[in-house]
């Protein structure tokens, strides 16, 4: 019998202040009023349709930082170009967000699956539960270990995730983005 064991890298544990934190969710939940009834869901709230940045420039260094530090541990740096994107996500009590990767093609400029090789989640600000998981098309799942408030994890776009229903009565907050390359050597 084969064990499930998915590729992912642990990268760092970055922690946002208790200001900080409250400022991305005060600027989440102005920016969210926006969108459209389509563009939301209910079993999670995200940024993700939001097509304007949604955090403060002074957050953009920092995911600079992080994701070049990502693409140089996983033996790319030297190889590609590379662009980014991230969104925030909020899970209240009872919310969850079904099994789901990020490397399908879909016809919008600004989130091109295709060429997106990695994904990565920074756990801002969570309860004790570890809500994050991984899941084959078997059913086989791996809850990573590292999934404390700040720990930031990588992975292959193609691995299927999803998030449990969160039971606590903290609200989760991560921030999740893709690695898309724009040029191979």
């Amino acid at each position: 019998m084969m064990t499930f064991k998915p590729p992912y890298w642990y990268h760092s544990n970055i922690k946002f202040s208790k200001d900080e934190i409250n400022e991305l969710k005060s600027d989440f939940h102005k920016t969210h009023r926006l969108l459209k009834k389509e563009e939301t869901h209910e079993d999670h709230l995200t940024s993700y349709f939001i097509h304007s940045q949604v955090l403060p420039d002074k957050h953009n260094n920092r995911y600079d930082k992080i994701i070049e530090d990502i693409v140089k541990s996983v033996g790319l740096y030297e190889a590609v170009r590379y662009e980014y994107i991230y969104w925030i996500q909020l899970y209240k009590k009872k919310m969850k967000h079904n099994p789901h990767n990020h490397s399908f093609p879909i016809n919008d400029e600004r989130r091109k699956y295709s060429d997106t090789i990695i994904s990565w989640v920074h756990f801002i600000n969570v309860p004790k539960q570890k809500c994050f998981r991984f899941i084959d098309n078997a059913g086989n799942t791996l809850i990573p270990d590292e999934q404390l408030s700040g720990d930031i994890i990588a992975f292959p776009s193609w691995l299927w995730h999803e998030v449990l229903p969160n039971e606590s009565n903290q609200e989760r907050i991560v921030i999740s983005g893709n690695i898309s390359v724009t040029h191979y050597d």
